[in-house]
């Protein structure tokens, strides 16, 4: 059912089926032109359930555009299906390449053949091939679909004017959508309660959990009143789950560097299975091959940020990526 927050704004509780984020929150700001903040995968339980949740707002679908925090398609899947003529898809311009290579499977590929070196084997690559929501529920792609959107600009729905605000790490181009009138910040996957946003290494980006920390105090910084994330119902103070989560990820690179120093030569993927991780399972063996891939993700992320600091290097034997602590050759 959709919850109405305020006169001006509603959730959408549009669930994740046998997904461990269990839901999105889907955000509508109404006036005389309405916005929809993300729409969740592309889905037949998504669907059903923002068909009937924007039914019970009355809404006006002609009059109403989507803004997409970012690429995953939890937060696109459904949006070209969502959007009438007249209307607009927003997204930043960062990740908007992003949204065409997810539905490109030559791209898939090759990030599989990377996670390969990283320590999956061909064959668990090969049996994600159809198993992926982020590959299998992702939008098409159309020219022109999309409105690209840069940090700071303004977008005006309902007297209001919200400004965007980059927050680079859980994607490369994440936009929050601030409004410092009602002093809301619709924060995507940036900022989350209960869980933590996962944080994974990208293409062509450095050190991506570098970004997320400097995102972090970015944010911290706003006049924040209202804080409104993607998944979960939990919300809460923006600048003490800022603390929370800048002290998890201290927390969980020192981890990650004590397991490098313990036991030199090990892939990502073998670190991984190493680390601790929020999920009923009884060891890495049991992980899900679709969580055991945003692991691996995040392991790297972390690796990445402990290279950057000159704490762990890596190397290639026999195909595969090894860490070992230390200052090295940087591949």
């Amino acid at each position: 059912m959709a919850e109405r927050l305020a006169e001006d704004l509603w959730r959408l509780d549009i669930p994740l089926v046998g997904n461990p984020l269990k839901n999105l929150n889907s955000y509508l700001l109404t006036g005389e032109r309405s916005l929809l903040i993300d729409t969740g995968f592309r889905q037949q339980s998504c669907r059903e359930a923002m068909e009937r949740q924007l039914a019970e707002t009355h809404v006006d679908r002609d009059r109403l555009d989507i803004f997409c925090t970012h690429l995953h398609s939890d937060h696109t899947g459904l949006a070209p299906e969502l959007i009438r003529p007249g209307c607009r898809i927003y997204i930043g311009e960062i990740d908007s390449p992003g949204v065409k290579n997810a539905s490109d499977p030559s791209c898939w590929k090759r990030l599989y053949g990377e996670y390969v070196r990283d320590g999956f084997t061909q064959a668990e690559m090969e049996a994600l091939w159809g198993d992926n929501p982020a590959q299998t529920a992702a939008p098409p792609w159309r020219e022109g679909l999309y409105t690209e959107l840069q940090d700071g600009a303004a977008l005006h729905y309902g007297g209001r004017m919200l400004r965007c605000v980059l927050t680079p790490g859980h994607t490369p181009g994440h936009l929050c959508l601030y409004d410092p009138a009602r002093r809301r910040l619709f924060c995507g996957d940036h900022v989350l309660f209960h869980i933590t946003p996962n944080i994974c290494r990208w293409q062509g980006v450095e050190d991506s959990l570098g970004d997320y920390l400097s995102s972090l105090d970015r944010t911290a910084a706003l006049d924040t009143a209202e804080l409104y994330p993607a998944h979960r119902a939990e919300t809460g103070d923006l600048r003490q789950r800022t603390a929370e989560l800048k002290a998890h990820h201290a927390r969980r690179l020192e981890d990650t560097l004590r397991t490098v120093e313990k036991a030199p030569g090990l892939t990502a993927y073998q670190i991984a299975g190493r680390m601790r991780w929020s999920i009923r399972c009884r060891n890495w063996a049991d992980f899900p091959l679709a969580q055991k891939f945003f692991a691996v993700g995040e392991a790297l992320a972390h690796l990445d940020h402990l290279e950057a600091q000159r704490r762990v290097f890596r190397q290639e034997i026999h195909g595969k990526r090894v860490y070992f602590a230390g200052v090295g050759d940087k591949i």
